[in-house]
């Protein structure tokens, strides 16, 4: 038996706030990486991701040629349901559980 476990009905919803194009943006949650690309001034993203470990969530982005980190305090764990809510972009970087 294995110690990880898959969450189902974990969600990341990352929305770009700032003033240009987000490039290379990708989600570090739960033991894996999901590649989102590119997002556009004001467009948001909804992610499902499979959760096999216990973590808080990273984003990685480009903005304006500069590589950025945006690290969450919400945490991912087994078999609860979580919703957190990212906002990056022109130096903003909030990550809130908006689980209801």
């Amino acid at each position: 038996m294995s110690g990880c476990h898959w969450v189902g009905g974990a969600v990341v919803i990352v929305k770009n706030v700032g003033a240009g194009p987000l490039h290379q943006v990708q989600v570090e949650i739960g033991g894996a990486i999901v590649d989102v690309g590119q997002l556009g001034v004001g467009e948001s993203v909804k992610l499902r991701p499979k959760i096999k470990a216990d973590s808080a969530v990273r984003i990685l982005y480009v903005d304006g040629g500069r590589a950025v980190s945006c690290d969450g305090d919400v945490y991912f764990t087994g078999n609860i349901y979580v919703v957190a809510e990212a906002e990056i972009g022109g130096g903003v970087c909030r990550v809130a559980d908006v689980t209801d």
